[in-house]
């Protein structure tokens, strides 16, 4: 049967809003990708650093060097709706494994797996972050009393956490050094202080061990997430054969190591699904 004229007319008026509402979606999408790029823009210049535009699939970044160091500062998406914001910067030391996180629910699951939360002698500090790595001695030593009070500086950047108030994550491992805010910093102010307490903190670690290291920064590139995860987050060990990876922030995993957690363990992502390199397949 063939549409009256004015039932042709009603699905001609619905193609039309829908095409106009898809549009001005668009559009705000847009425009908050470029004001994005202006605040970016504006922090690289402030840094002399560089900025990577992006497009609607992968955030712009921003390349940085500090004392002839090579860093990257970016954004990884967690889970539906939440964003991760990383300073990582190039580490003169390969074999220094020192990761640190807040005393929260994982901490309590990594203490289950086994791991140890080293104290370092410092009540405050032992009682705010959960402390894992490869020797006392080591993490004793790049947690000096400056770095310490670095890390809880850079804890108050971008304001209250509704996950802990101790929302900072740092970690030394495969020769970066990489500090993630469990939040989208997305002011100029919030960038500037971040980068900022970011940079002060690896200058701070890097006088703990000055003796004794040679380093060519130019020769070492900086890893990327994918590519820079050496050791599991569930149990520290080397991540090698049988791995899976968040579908939300792409953290690789030991497939045992996942479903023994029961996800993702990446601080405040908490994804359920899984992605294996080889097909790229979500799967529970």
């Amino acid at each position: 049967m063939l549409l009256a004229d004015n039932e042709l007319g009603g699905l001609f008026c619905a193609a039309i809003l829908v095409t106009l509402v898809v549009g001005f979606v668009f559009a705000i999408i847009v425009a908050q990708q470029k004001g994005r790029e202006q605040v970016l823009q504006r922090v690289a210049q402030r840094f002399r650093g560089r900025l990577e535009p992006g497009d609607l699939f992968q955030m712009a970044q921003i390349r940085l060097r500090f004392q002839d160091y090579p860093a990257l500062v970016k954004f990884t998406k967690v889970g539906k709706h939440g964003y991760h914001t990383h300073f990582t910067i190039t580490w003169p030391d390969p074999g220094l494994r020192c990761e640190i996180y807040p005393q929260d629910i994982l901490a309590g699951f990594r203490r289950l797996w086994g791991i140890e939360d080293i104290e370092i002698g410092s009540p405050q500090f032992d009682r705010a972050f959960f402390i894992a790595g490869n020797t006392r001695a080591q993490v004793r030593e790049v947690l000096s009393s400056e770095v310490q009070a670095l890390i809880f500086r850079l804890t108050g950047v971008g304001g209250a956490n509704l996950f802990s108030s101790h929302a900072i994550q740092v970690k030394w491992a495969g020769g970066a050094m990489t500090v993630t805010k469990p939040t989208y910093l997305s002011t100029y102010e919030d960038l500037d202080r971040f980068i900022s307490l970011a940079a002060e903190l690896f200058i701070a670690a890097l006088n703990t061990r000055a003796t004794g290291i040679t380093f060519v920064a130019e020769s070492v590139k900086i890893a990327e997430p994918d590519e820079g995860e050496s050791q599991c987050q569930v149990c520290g060990e080397v991540l090698a054969a049988d791995l899976v990876y968040c579908s939300g922030c792409k953290t690789p995993h030991h497939r045992e190591c996942w479903e023994y957690f029961g996800g993702c363990s990446t601080y405040a992502c908490g994804n359920k699904k899984f992605l294996v390199r080889s097909k790229r397949k979500a799967t529970k």
